[in-house]
């Protein structure tokens, strides 16, 4: 049995049915009940927990042998990302302990390191997670993805909004700092592949291109058939909407989003060498991706003609 935390997160609906296809007893740890609807059509068995509520974890944890954690936050206060994400891994790694799992497998985030930690509390959180995994003495797999681009949630829907409706597609500074997107299929192959092994192992994770800012929204608008001007807008002049925008419920950009963009580029750095060793091949090429987004995100016949968006491009 394995237990996915986050399971009906973004990522996490992809994790849960990528490992029930694959045969695997799968556990969902779910938060919102209402959520629940989100998992139908997979074959798993639901707990309902909180990685705050350690209780719930102990209940969640009991008879796995293995435990995908995937909970995060993007935006909110220092203190937010320390109950949730630095609190919330020390409790799954309790459970995971007390229940004698044999396997941890961690989702990070690529560009978290040492150096950056003191950058972002986003950062500061998943390399505090990291070591807590690391240190937990159970056979543990760390991947860190760069941008995961899907259909359904993520990034990428909202930079196809953009690229859409906008007058202007707005890149935040000069638009060349690279970036390395993941198909969310690819990213739950390679928790699958993660989850069956017994190494340790720390693996970034990639698609096959890299791509700036620039280049990756003249791809998006290629793959809409959208001829929209693109304007770079000075990261100093963002970050005054960042503070406003930060405070909605779903933010589309916050200051420290803007922070983490100018710590350049957001590729893995060994060549890909770790993925292969994981057996991650036949990657999702990036037109691909876009094709697929885009085909997802048609809009309806009586909104074809509409025209308007949102800033984007920041680490998610």
């Amino acid at each position: 049995m394995i237990l996915v935390t986050g399971a009906t997160g973004f990522v996490g609906r992809h994790v849960v049915a990528a490992l029930a296809s694959e045969g695997r007893r799968v556990r969902a740890l779910v938060r919102d009940a209402a959520a629940t609807a989100m998992l139908d059509a997979v074959d798993c068995e639901l707990a309902h927990g909180d990685v705050t509520d350690p209780a719930s974890l102990r209940e969640a944890t009991e008879g796995v042998d293995a435990v995908v954690h995937l909970v995060a936050i993007i935006a909110g206060r220092p203190a937010d990302f320390e109950r949730v994400m630095v609190q919330g891994t020390a409790a799954v790694i309790a459970a995971a302990q007390e229940a004698g799992a044999r396997r941890l497998v961690y989702m990070s985030a690529l560009g978290t390191s040492e150096e950056t930690k003191g950058t972002v509390p986003y950062y500061r959180a998943k390399w505090e997670c990291e070591q807590a995994v690391a240190a937990a003495g159970i056979p543990h797999a760390i991947l860190r993805p760069s941008f995961v681009f899907g259909a359904d949630g993520g990034a990428l829907p909202r930079f196809l909004r953009i690229a859409r409706l906008a007058p202007v597609t707005p890149v935040v500074g000069p638009g060349r700092q690279r970036l390395q997107p993941i198909w969310v299929d690819d990213v739950a192959r390679a928790v699958v592949l993660a989850s069956d092994r017994s190494d340790d192992l720390l693996v970034e994770l990639g698609g096959p291109e890299v791509v700036d800012w620039n280049g990756l929204w003249r791809a998006i608008k290629e793959a809409l058939g959208t001829r929209r001007p693109t304007v770079h807008i000075p990261a100093l002049l963002m970050r005054a909407p960042a503070l406003v925008l930060e405070r909605l419920p779903d933010p589309p950009l916050t200051r420290d989003q803007l922070t983490m963009l100018g710590l350049g580029d957001n590729v893995v750095c060994d060549g890909g060498a770790g993925m292969a060793e994981l057996g991650l091949h036949d990657l999702v090429p990036l037109d691909e991706q876009l094709r697929r987004a885009a085909a997802a995100r048609q809009p309806t016949a009586e909104h074809a003609g509409d025209s308007a968006e949102h800033p984007g491009g920041g680490p998610s």
